[in-house]
């Protein structure tokens, strides 16, 4: 079945990337309202795209192989678009700088001076990103999610640096990294 709508998509694809996920939660993720993320998760689980176990929502593999087909079709363009290539390049260079960062944070127990690099990591992939928005208008919604886990470690909440079960800075860096691999149309081990 194939995904009919853009925000079908965006709801299925918050699905996708958050793995399991309650309606709050990928509304809040992908910025759309929890009525039409409601609405959009009762067609996809009467179409068979999806199950819901506690409240919470995973993609069977047909609405996994939905997502996949959308991304292929309507990315196509950016798979080519060397701008996005270009700026895809440039972000491999920020994400290796996060990943060791979070490990070093990890193993110092949230030392705060690895903390604040980490910090200015993500708000220079947040300055990065505005550059991609004008191509993928729905990646503002990654920067309003990095920005309210920022405040939140600034208001001392350091389980917002990479806790799982959060909208952590380390969870929406994920879930991005998983997103532009998708649309660039590269697998995730390259």
């Amino acid at each position: 079945m194939a995904i009919k709508s853009e925000q079908e998509f965006i709801v299925l694809n918050g699905v996708h990337l958050k793995k399991m996920a309650t309606a709050d939660e990928i509304a809040s993720a992908v910025g759309l309202d929890t009525f039409l993320v409601n609405s959009v998760l009762e067609g996809a689980a009467s179409a068979g795209l999806l199950m819901t176990a506690d409240g919470k929502h995973l993609l069977l593999p047909e609405g996994t192989s939905a997502v996949q087909e959308y991304y292929r079709t309507a990315y196509e363009p950016m798979r080519s678009n060397e701008a996005v290539l270009a700026w895809y390049e440039r972000f491999e260079t920020i994400n290796e700088q996060f990943i060791k960062q979070v490990r070093e944070w990890q193993s110092t127990d949230g030392d705060e001076r690895i903390q604040s690099r980490l910090i200015k990591t993500v708000e220079r992939l947040s300055k990065n990103l505005q550059e991609l928005i004008p191509f993928i208008p729905r990646y503002e919604s990654y920067l309003n999610r990095f920005s309210a886990s920022v405040a939140r470690i600034d208001e001392g909440e350091s389980e917002f640096v990479c806790r799982p079960t959060i909208d952590s800075v380390h969870n929406i860096w994920f879930e991005f990294h998983e997103d532009i691999l998708s649309i660039i149309g590269r697998p995730r081990d390259t």
